[in-house]
């Protein structure tokens, strides 16, 4: 028996992918949840003398794309920047700000920090306390000192990179310190949101596995292609732990209007079994 319209059920998102028109990927969203296209219209109404309705016409549409990722992803906030990320290697490195603690008497390793960026303050129950000098030989009550440790390139056995230990100052008074520097980071991200920099259209995909009501076994594939697709560049950048860490995806739909059909989006569902 051929393949029939009918109704299907949409079990779950499986993921969502942008691109480029050139095919050029751009991100893949695994964590979406919550997501949906709607479509509304522009209409205007003929009425009788006596107030009517005798026809509606519809004279343009508009479509909305509202979802929600549930992890905070910096594919998306690239994106969403309207800007490349710099992405950090070992033969381009980044400087970056880093900022961490450290318990009296322990020492904190800061390897890769750039000199002249370091410094250190008391820290106790939240105040920023006293701050302390760069000194040389032995840390004191008013001095901190970097032991810098060149790299061991010795046989395989015997090799150690480069060091570079912090230890704080001896200060009887204080329990902890607040140590902020820049180090040349050799992997990670750099990625800027600018005020006058907004994200471009591309193409956008959701692939979702869906079921027959009467095959209710097998799930099949259900895909959206959205031709033109502008992402708003609205986002909360959650910074809390737990379970609230979602960003917001959304944006508009526009119209194809270099194809004959001035396409929104198109829907394709694959009447084949599918591995979930």
């Amino acid at each position: 028996m051929g393949f029939k319209l009918g109704d299907i059920i949409i079990d779950r998102l499986q993921f969502g992918y942008g691109a480029r028109a050139n095919g050029t990927p751009l991100y893949a969203l695994t964590q979406l949840s919550e997501m949906s296209i709607e479509v509304t219209a522009d209409s205007s109404d003929i009425k009788d003398k006596d107030g009517n309705l005798v026809y509606r016409k519809y004279n343009g549409k508009t479509a909305e794309v509202n979802g929600t990722n549930t992890f905070v992803n910096l594919a998306v906030i690239e994106t969403l920047s309207a800007t490349d990320a710099e992405i950090a290697t070992a033969s381009h490195t980044i400087k970056m700000p880093y900022i961490t603690t450290v318990k009296a008497g322990e020492t904190l390793d800061i390897t890769g920090y750039v000199e002249g960026t370091v410094a250190v303050n008391a820290l106790y129950n939240g105040a920023m306390g006293q701050e302390y000098k760069l000194g040389t030989g032995t840390a004191s009550e008013t001095e901190f000192i970097i032991k810098h440790t060149d790299e061991v390139s010795a046989p395989p056995e015997s090799v150690k990179p480069a060091s570079d230990i912090l230890t704080p100052p001896t200060d009887k008074n204080e329990v902890e310190y607040v140590v902020k520097y820049t180090k040349e980071v050799k992997s990670g991200t750099k990625i800027i949101n600018s005020a006058d920099k907004f994200p471009k259209a591309h193409e956008l995909y959701f692939k979702a596995l869906a079921i027959d009501p009467c095959d209710k076994e097998n799930f099949k594939a259900c895909i959206v292609r959205i031709p033109s697709f502008i992402p708003s560049p609205e986002f909360t950048l959650a910074l809390q732990g737990g379970d609230s860490q979602t960003m917001d995806f959304k944006g508009a739909i526009l119209a194809d209007t270099c194809s004959a059909d001035k396409v929104l989006f198109e829907v394709y569902f694959i009447d084949e079994d599918e591995v979930a």
